[in-house]
């Protein structure tokens, strides 16, 4: 099941900001690698 990655809200990069609030580069999101949409595995038991 895929859902939209809730760090980057399915940019697929997160904003590095400084303590002023100005965009200072973007990375991408460690998260869902880029995607904008985390994988997630329905566990069996």
């Amino acid at each position: 099941m895929n859902t939209t990655c809730p760090h980057c809200e399915g940019k697929g990069y997160i904003e590095i900001r400084d303590c002023s609030g100005e965009i200072q580069r973007e990375e991408t999101c460690l998260f869902c690698g880029g995607t904008g949409k985390l994988k997630i595995e329905d566990e069996e038991d």
